[in-house]
């Protein structure tokens, strides 16, 4: 399944270098993702939504970190938000997810404090890795009520300061930036809670658990960005068969290496949509996920993503000093998948 025409295709790669030096996803890609919805996924057909079965939004996750980096990521987190349509009030979720704009930036890093007050709360606190947070139209995070409780608070933009310090050396162009917010007043009804278990919208997707749902989504990702490295690493190989011929046993060395890094590239992606699959069939079925199946899908994300970091290490340091140049190709993408695969859920603090 094709998510992406080739002439966008094109004009997106082309530009690829002006997001990075801008550190801003182009106007034109975020106009091409709202006219293909595609950071509504996962909002119901009422509210404009897709309503994509999870498989094939992952495939699509995998399609456009394949394009660019910063466009998977983009798209990825984007529409990562439409879960938390069934778990707000019907009336709030019309709100946030109304329009063909509407985006989510947000974090799930209880790094916040509120105060009850009459009709809800006082907020202040800050957080950071928002991705997209200049163009949301709607901020979560999670906050701790006087101590206590957890629980998930939206924002409008007017009530945030976003501080731009996003300066990772990948994914430049994702804007993951800081937002605070300083005796913010939020109605009850402006705030979610996804532990509750009787949701405001029926769908077997909202039941899916948050965490593999994430990791999931991630790690098909960290795929995409894994096959543009092997995409660009063939055209260099190519492009440089003369050249590198010139010293005894180069070309066919780094030949080799590409083709059995591939290889285990493809194993592990093939295990990771097949378990992928599978899941959501469970899912589907029973409306629940077993505890295996969640331990199961833990795994292959992490695993998917430590052979993609296994693949692309292994090969480019053979691919010369012009892979060392920021403004190389094959160098943005190594260190998008770097910065992917650096984040949290993907990095396995056991052995899976």
């Amino acid at each position: 399944m094709k998510f992406f025409e080739k002439e966008i295709v094109n004009k997106i790669r082309g530009q690829s270098q002006q997001a990075e030096e801008t550190r801003a996803i182009p106007a034109e890609w975020l106009k091409y993702i709202y006219q293909k919805k595609y950071f509504k996924l996962f909002v119901p057909k009422a509210d404009d939504g897709l309503m994509m079965p999870l498989p094939d939004a992952l495939r699509l996750f995998d399609e456009a970190g394949c394009i660019d980096g910063n466009l998977g990521w983009a798209i990825t987190i984007g529409s990562g938000g439409g879960y938390f349509h069934a778990y707000m009030q019907n009336k709030t979720a019309n709100k946030v997810f109304k329009g063909s704009r509407s985006i989510i930036a947000g974090s799930g890093a209880p790094t916040g404090i509120a105060k009850k007050v009459k009709g809800g709360y006082n907020v202040t606190g800050s957080w950071k890795y928002c991705s997209g947070a200049p163009y949301a139209t709607s901020f979560t995070a999670n906050v701790i009520i006087e101590g206590k409780e957890i629980k998930a608070f939206t924002f409008e933009p007017k009530q945030v300061k976003i501080h731009k310090d996003w300066n990772a050396f990948g994914m430049k162009a994702t804007e993951s930036h800081s937002y605070s917010v300083k005796e913010v007043f939020v109605p009850g009804s402006m705030t979610f809670d996804l532990s509750i278990t009787k949701l405001f919208y029926e769908h077997p997707f909202y039941h899916f658990p948050f965490l593999q749902f994430a990791e999931l989504s991630f790690a098909a990702l960290s795929l995409g960005l894994c096959r543009h490295f092997f995409e660009e690493a063939n055209n260099m190989l190519k492009e440089n068969k003369k050249m590198w011929y010139k010293t005894k046993g180069r070309y066919e060395f780094v030949k080799q290496l590409i083709s059995e890094k591939e290889a285990l590239f493809n194993t592990a992606s093939e295990k990771f949509y097949k378990l992928a699959d599978a899941s959501w069939k469970e899912m589907m079925k029973n409306k629940k996920l077993s505890a295996k199946t969640q331990t199961g899908v833990s795994n292959v994300s992490k695993r998917s993503s430590r052979v993609v970091l296994e693949c692309v290490d292994a090969v480019i340091q053979y691919l010369g000093m012009n892979a060392m140049m920021d403004d190389s190709t094959i160098n943005r993408i190594w260190r998008d998948t770097h910065t992917a695969c650096q984040h949290i859920l993907l990095v396995p603090f056991a052995k899976v």
